[in-house]
């Protein structure tokens, strides 16, 4: 730094230099030319080319700035992207996990559902046998029972004929006591008896005799007061009913046809209300418990 310390006398010479340098633009390229500095002419160009130089480095700058920043940007996206992925990643392998847990609880279900339709298969396999057995037990049973049926029928058939004949035996012994007081009894037929008497004291054709001869019992009389005759047509039942008085009627009706005086008469232990009103109607005798009852009975 000594060596560049000037003298007042070397100052003002370099002032006045400088001064006439500025003054005299001129001066300056011979200045430089007595100095032996030539080269220092290319420093312009030189400086201009380094600015030019300066600029594209600065454009380059800038353009590497901009890849930077977007390099940069696309990092930033590129790792946002990555922790993205790895969320995703993440409840994907969370989602694989729990799907893998549902399928073992499915699995298992479906094993305890196969397991169950096997037992449910052989629960209907053992209900379909125990239905084959309850049906050939109900079979045997409906059997039984119908053989039961069939014999209580016969049993009933044959009580309710005991129970008809010991009415008709009943009725037989009773007519006299019954029907005495307004009849004088000349005979009493059952079917069998009467019989013989079709075609020669009754005349009839053969369908209406046959008809006839279901009644139960026949009596021959005569009225107390005009000895006029009648044939009485009786039907006995345990218990007297409408379709009792109407046979009786319509037996009767047959004699009457063919020009017999005749009436119907219906005798049993009971008789309905319905019946009394019919044979009121009708004109047929009813007799209860043996009691005459409704009708009364020509003189």
């Amino acid at each position: 730094m000594d060596d560049l310390k000037f003298s007042p006398e070397e100052e003002q010479a370099l002032e006045r230099s400088i001064e006439a340098l500025r003054r005299f633009p001129r001066l300056r390229r011979a200045m430089i030319e007595a100095l032996q500095m030539e080269e220092l002419f290319a420093v312009p160009e030189r400086l201009d080319r380094l600015t030019e130089v300066v600029q594209q480095i600065l454009v380059r700058l800038d353009a590497v700035e901009k890849v930077a920043h977007e390099a940069k940007q696309e990092a930033h996206e590129a790792k946002q992207a990555a922790l993205e992925a790895k969320q995703e990643a993440h409840e994907a392998k969370q989602a694989a996990l729990e799907a893998k847990q549902e399928a073992h609880e499915a699995k298992q279900a479906a094993l305890e559902a196969k397991q169950e339709a096997h037992e449910a298969k052989q629960a209907a396999l053992e209900a379909k046998q125990e239905a084959r057995e309850a049906k050939q037990i109900a079979l045997e049973v409906r059997d039984r029972v119908d053989k039961m049926e069939h014999r209580l029928t016969k049993v009933e058939q044959s009580v309710a004929e005991l129970k008809g004949d010991s009415e008709e035996l009943k009725a037989r012994r009773r007519i006299p006591s019954v029907l005495g007081r307004h009849f004088k009894i000349l005979r009493i037929y059952d079917s069998e008896q009467l019989y013989p008497l079709i075609g020669e004291t009754l005349v009839l054709d053969e369908e209406d005799a046959t008809e006839l001869l279901y009644a139960d019992l026949f009596v021959q009389a005569q009225t107390k007061m005009t000895r006029q005759e009648y044939w009485l047509v009786i039907e006995v039942s345990w218990g007297v009913g409408v379709g009792d008085v109407n046979r009786a009627h319509e037996r009767a009706a047959i004699l009457q046809k063919h020009g017999y005086s005749a009436m119907g008469v219906a005798m049993g232990r009971t008789v309905t209300r319905e019946a009394e009103r019919r044979a009121k109607a009708l004109g047929v005798l009813i007799a209860r418990d043996g009691t005459l009852v409704g009708t009364t009975p020509p003189q």
